[in-house]
């Protein structure tokens, strides 16, 4: 039998949710990335939730609400995220429609919309790709701009996203 898995609220204690992993979740160490993608699809509001060091590696949690969550520490596969606001959620956005997710880690930012994830030299490639300069890929633009003052203002230990003036 494996441990349940308890998503507390940060300052409360009170139980947001409670998940029984398999035993392969538990083996493989994606145990909380299954309860939390649980919680998010069940519509469980994770505000203000305790996911300090929670390893997220492939977590999909676009419709998680994490406001407030605590996730410093959490494990994003070969990254951990830093700062006092680890998590920046823009949009929606581009032509998609779709969120810009940045993450504040200790190997830099960290970005992912529909299906890119990666840095902001290979979202600009991907971009530039894509969009040219579009409207979208100036919305984007600006969006690296916020994301690069977030960095600096929140999490000024994690490289920074250099703003793009042939992009702007």
């Amino acid at each position: 039998m494996t441990d349940k898995i308890t998503i507390k609220h940060r300052y409360t204690n009170a139980v947001l949710f409670e998940y029984q992993p398999t035993a392969d979740q538990q083996a493989s160490g994606l145990a909380m990335r299954a309860a939390l993608e649980a919680a998010a699809k069940g519509g469980v509001y994770l505000r203000w939730a305790n996911l300090r060091e929670a390893n997220l590696y492939g977590a999909n949690l676009r419709e998680a609400n994490l406001y407030g969550a605590d996730l410093y520490g959490a494990d994003l596969g070969d990254k951990k995220l830093i700062g006092e606001r680890s998590i920046l959620m823009i949009g929606p956005i581009g032509s998609r429609a779709d969120y810009f997710m940045a993450y504040m880690t200790d190997a830099g930012v960290y970005l992912s919309t529909g299906c890119f994830s990666g840095s902001a030299d290979e979202f600009r490639a991907a971009l530039e790709d894509e969009h040219g300069y579009n409207k979208h890929a100036q919305e984007y633009a600006a969006a690296l701009e916020l994301i690069a003052c977030h960095a600096r203002l929140w999490a000024p230990e994690a490289k920074a996203v250099q703003p793009d003036e042939a992009a702007a």
